[in-house]
């Protein structure tokens, strides 16, 4: 029945399981043979975020950075490991975190990221992991969106702080925004403002019309 969702899904969407996670619906739809993670007005692993993370890791030229660790904040059902593991070959311990329970299993079940070498999961808020965890990394990955709008206090100076701590001397962060009406610009804005202060500089990138990537680099000791 799959595959012959996954034919079908190149005239249309074809749906595979619908339910709800901790941030309201979720749903498996096949679309141009692909398996995808869409919540209500957004997808969420595998479509267009995956399109993005791709250009953005390019862009970054982070298959060239002498990586030990990364974090992914927001990980999702897994789009942005299985780019960092299977496309790039990048073969640093991952550590995911994401607070839903059931995109974690959709990630598990369906995508079989537990077959991704050294890559830990985490069931936490993102938030709270950042402040309480002390281990910096060399890569961070933020994506942190309910639908269409950053999740509740991202874009605030406590978080930005806590994700400088978490981002090695050297390291790299990328950050994931959605501008797509003035508050959510504003949002985006103060987010890259923000780090600014934080990391004295960072690069923009506009992905898909709407995702505006901010990415900050942390000197070097």
């Amino acid at each position: 029945m799959s595959l012959l969702k996954s034919l079908l899904s190149y005239a249309w969407p074809m749906t595979e399981w619908k339910g709800h996670g901790k941030y309201g619906p979720l749903a498996l739809v096949w679309e141009q043979g692909h398996l995808v993670v869409n919540s209500a007005t957004a997808n969420q692993s595998f479509g267009n975020l995956h399109a993005i993370w791709q250009q953005c890791l390019e862009d970054q030229r982070v298959a060239m950075r002498p990586l030990r660790n990364i974090l992914l904040l927001g990980f999702g059902a897994g789009s942005s490991a299985r780019i960092l593991r299977k496309e790039l070959g990048i073969m640093a311990p991952i550590t995911g975190v994401d607070g839903d329970a059931e995109i974690l299993r959709i990630a598990r079940e369906h995508y079989r990221v537990h077959q991704l070498e050294g890559v830990q999961l985490v069931l936490s808020d993102a938030l709270e992991f950042a402040r309480d965890h002390h281990l910096a990394y060399d890569l961070v990955l933020v994506d942190l969106c309910h639908e269409l709008d950053l999740a509740p206090h991202v874009d605030e100076e406590p978080f930005i702080k806590d994700l400088h701590r978490c981002t090695a001397p050297g390291g790299l962060l990328c950050f994931n925004t959605i501008v797509h009406d003035p508050m959510s610009r504003e949002r985006s804005q103060r987010t890259s403002h923000l780090l600014r202060l934080s990391f004295g500089q960072v690069e923009e990138h506009l992905y898909q019309g709407i995702n505006r990537v901010i990415s900050a680099a942390r000197p070097g000791n």
